[in-house]
This record gives C-alpha cells, sequence and structure tokens, in this order.
C-alpha cells in the first residue's frame, strides 16, 4: 500500500470505530502524521453515541494534542475514507454516508467481517492496528521513532492492546515495543485507566469463578478489555491454580480473554492460540497472554452453542489433548519411524558471533516466536526455507551442511533479527547470513503426529514447542536425544523420503 500515493487525495477522511480505544487512536493519529508528511491535511473522527470519556484517553488526547472529532456526518466533499482499527460495514463502526465517487480504504488488525480486495488491508495476525500502520507508514524518509507524539501514539495503542506489551503476538509487536516511548507517559496513562465502577467489575469477575482441573475461569461482565488484565494478574496467584481465564462479552462480536500461567507445561501464548483457533485470534508470552472468539465463527463450527460454553469445551480440549516429551528423557521408539534424508537444497546460517560478540546473551526473534540462547563460536543460527530460524552447535551444523560462499538473499515474509538481551541492541540476521547445503548424511526419523504434542526441547527446557495433528515428530538420526516438531508444510518443503 503507498501511502504517499494516498495523500494525492484532497479530502481525506480517517475513521475510527465508535467509542474509540488507544489503539483506534494511536493508528488514526499515526497515519495521518504520515499523511500530512506528504501536504495532505486528513480529517480523523468517529461516530457513535458517546463521546470519548476515559480518563486515560482523554490525557492521552491533551498530552499528544491529538485532534479527533465526534461526528455526526462526513463532509460532503470526501474523497477518500480510510476506516482504521475497524471495518467499515461491521457493527462497531458508523456507517456514515459517502458521495458515490469516494473511495474507501481498510486498515484493520481483527478478523475480516467484509469482502476482502486491494482497498482492504487486514493483518489479524498483528495485536494491535498499530503495529500494521507503523509497519505502513515507516521508511527511509520517515521514522516514527523521531517523532515523540506517533511514537507514544503508536506504543500506547500496543500497550493497551497487549495488556502492558505482555501479550505480543508477532514480531512485529514485538519490534513496536522497543521504540523509544515516554515510560513516564505511558505509565501515567497506565495508572489512570481504572473508574471506581470499573474496580467493582474487577471485583465481580473474581467472584464468578469455576475451576476446571487446574485452571481457573473467571466472568467479567461487558467492560473494556484492558479491566481483564488487572483482573487476570490477581486469579492468577490462587492456590491450585496453574493458569486462569478471565473473559467478559463484547455485545454483539464475541468474548475477550485474558490469559495467565505459572505452569511449566502450559505456555500462555500456546494456551491462548489453541483456545482461538479458528473463531478468532490469541498471542502473548509464556506467562501472559490474550485473545478473543469471534460469535460468528463460533456459531459457524458449533451452532446452537454458547460462547461461553464453547469456551468451557476448549478448555476441556486443552487438557486432554496433548502428548507431552522431553526431549533427553523420552521411550519413543524413533528407530521404527520412517527415515528422511534432508533436501539438498540451499538455507543459510550465521555464527553468532559474527552478530555479536562471544558470550553475549541474545534473543533469536523470528516469525515462530523468540528464541533465548548465548552467542558463542560453538553456535550458529540456521535459516530455513520458509524464515524459521533456530540454535545449532557448530559440531552438528558442520557434520550436516556444507557452508557456500555465496550470502543467503531470500525473501522472507518477516526478517528474523537477534537482539542483545542486556542493551536491547538489534541486529538482523540476513546480512551476516550464507547459504549452505545439506550433506547427504542428514538424515532423519519422522512421522505425523496423530496427537498434538508438546516437546520439551534441547534449548530451552522451560519451553516447550506444540505441533497439531499433522505436524512432524522428528530426531536426528543417531542421536535421538535430539528431537522438535517441524510444521508440515515446512517438512514436506525440506524432507523426502528414503530406504533404510
Amino acid at each position: 500500500m503507498d501511502i504517499k500515493a494516498l495523500a494525492a487525495y484532497r479530502h481525506i477522511v480517517i475513521q475510527c470505530h465508535d467509542v474509540p480505544d488507544a489503539d483506534a487512536i494511536g493508528a488514526g493519529f499515526a497515519l495521518q502524521s504520515r499523511l500530512r508528511s506528504f501536504g495532505a491535511d486528513p480529517l480523523l473522527v468517529y461516530g457513535g453515541r458517546a463521546e470519548i470519556s476515559k480518563p486515560n484517553l482523554v490525557m492521552l488526547l491533551d498530552a499528544l494534542r491529538i485532534e479527533i472529532s465526534h461526528v455526526r456526518s462526513l463532509p460532503p466533499e470526501t474523497e477518500l475514507l480510510i476506516t482504521v482499527d475497524c471495518q467499515r460495514g461491521a457493527g462497531n463502526v458508523q456507517d456514515f454516508e459517502l458521495p458515490a465517487s469516494a473511495a474507501v480504504l481498510v486498515i484493520d488488525h481483527h478478523r475480516a467481517e467484509i469482502p476482502e480486495g486491494q482497498n482492504t488491508l487486514i493483518r489479524p495476525a498483528l495485536a494491535s492496528c498499530a503495529t500494521l500502520v507503523w509497519d505502513l507508514i515507516e521508511g527511509e524518509d520517515f521514522s516514527a521513532a523521531a517523532d515523540y507524539r506517533v511514537c507514544n501514539a503508536l506504543c500506547y495503542g500496543l500497550f493497551t492492546d497487549t495488556n502492558g506489551f505482555s501479550e505480543l503476538r508477532h514480531p512485529l509487536d514485538r519490534d513496536l515495543a522497543e521504540l523509544p516511548y515516554d515510560p513516564a507517559l505511558i505509565r501515567k496513562l497506565n495508572n489512570s485507566s481504572v473508574t471506581k465502577a470499573e474496580l467493582s467489575v474487577i471485583a465481580g469477575a473474581l467472584q464468578r469463578h469455576e475451576s476446571i482441573e487446574n485452571i481457573g475461569l473467571f466472568h467479567a461482565e461487558p467492560c473494556d478489555p484492558n479491566l481483564l488484565g488487572f483482573a487476570s494478574d490477581i486469579a492468577k496467584q490462587v492456590v491450585g491454580i496453574d493458569s486462569c481465564v478471565v473473559y467478559c462479552e463484547q455485545p454483539g462480536q464475541g468474548l475477550k480473554l485474558s490469559i495467565r500461567s505459572s505452569a511449566r507445561e502450559i505456555m500462555a501464548d500456546e494456551f491462548a492460540a489453541f483456545l482461538c483457533r479458528d473463531v478468532g485470534s490469541g498471542g502473548g508470552n509464556l506467562e501472559k497472554a490474550g485473545g478473543f472468539l469471534n460469535l460468528k465463527r463460533i456459531a459457524e463450527l458449533a451452532s446452537g452453542l454458547p460462547a461461553d460454553a464453547y469456551l468451557r469445551r476448549r478448555i476441556r480440549d486443552y487438557l486432554s489433548c496433548y502428548d507431552h516429551i522431553h526431549a533427553e528423557n523420552h521411550t519413543i521408539d524413533f528407530g521404527s519411524f520412517p527415515l528422511f534424508r534432508k533436501r539438498a537444497r540451499p538455507v543459510g546460517f550465521a555464527r553468532s558471533v559474527d552478530i555479536f560478540k562471544e558470550k553475549t546473551k541474545i534473543t533469536v526473534r523470528t516469525l515462530e516466536g523468540d528464541v533465548d540462547t548465548v552467542s558463542g563460536e560453538d553456535v550458529h543460527l540456521m535459516i530455513g526455507i520458509l524464515g524459521e530460524v533456530y540454535p545449532i552447535l557448530r559440531e552438528k551444523f558442520e557434520k550436516s551442511y556444507a557452508a557456500m560462499d555465496a550470502p543467503y538473499a531470500e525473501a522472507l515474509e518477516y526478517t528474523p533479527a537477534v537482539i542483545d538481551r542486556l542493551t536491547g541492541e538489534r541486529h538482523p540476521i540476513l546480512p551476516f547470513a550464507r547459504a549452505c547445503l545439506p550433506r547427504e548424511e542428514k538424515l532423519v526419523r519422522a512421522a505425523p503426529l496423530e496427537k498434538d504434542t508438546k516437546v520439551f526441547g534441547y534449548w530451552d527446557p522451560e519451553k516447550y514447542f506444540h505441533g497439531t495433528r499433522g505436524d512432524y515428530l522428528v530426531a536426528n538420526e543417531g542421536d535421538y536425544g535430539d528431537c522438535y516438531i517441524v510444521r508440515r508444510g515446512i517438512f514436506a518443503e525440506s524432507y523426502e523420503v528414503c530406504a533404510d
């Protein structure tokens, strides 16, 4: 999407959903600011019955001098309408009358509720619309980090949609969270977000609870989704509860979830993704996550089942559906699995010490998530054919791959990066990457999963890889302790069957 081309319209309106939240305001303001840098002068508006009244949002508008208007109609000369954090035609955004000649553009991060086309940009994998807009406007001639107002508007939008950065789903979300925002401002806004009436909502949620084995389920009345995070932070401390789910209805839309976990066997982000699979979206980090269950999708998949009953069923499914495998302590007979050979096609690798000096604590940021390790002469970083990145010991690398002189420069959906966990210094991997070819002796034993499975691997025993039915459980031939999950699509592209 060419933002500069949009600025050619003379009369532009950017519309947030009715009673906009911080994410809609931040995304709309950032897009308005970028269009102004090209000479346009867009209006930022919202409709609905009520004006913005939440204390933290009123403070946000004042602190960053954001001008947003509550309107009953759009200017008759409107040539381009851009809806942000919402979709024109959906139930949460007023459907204003437009001139027949006006163009409409949709920018949103929620599941599509309207037919998608060239004038819709909907990315539900992202946790906030602020992330999507930031990705759109960032360029060689513009940096959100250099604009105090834009930077803080975007970061606070992400902050509120991810419960204080605790539910970051996509690497782009994590990248935005590392912009140089003003922590004092964000803290001030965050500490002004609960009224006395909302405090009663939190108390009510903690009173309405039930236990499904070791998982606590807490029901809040319809409320600002940010309140769920406050309640779940308290609920997770109850003795006997390894994980908790606090939810509320968003009338006409679905259920908003806030999830906490203190058990090694339940990573909150993976739990959220499981609960929301096929009916919404969910994600976060190991201990904190969030999600959304869409009413329409629930009705399509489970006709007649109330949304809260569907949620309970998914929690029970989660507790019963997984096998657990600990890589260095298992009894799986990998020797009986079919033998596969790594296909002889170039992949990438980088020496960790070429990116950061030895013994630096680093995080490898990829589309699949973050992997923590320590740089060293014996640690390389492999880059797979779909951009997946994982550490590998140099000894294993040299046995399995032949390094080439050519750089590795594949076009990837998200460019993996390596981050110094102490300083925050960040480097993309690809400038340090070279191509390599698998050797013929790179053999694995593998079989498709018949049940969803969690594998606690070699590199980080506190985390696990989770695979669904049809993904592959894989172990290196000769070292069955080195086992892991490979997604079915990646496996088909990477391996070919061979005779024993």
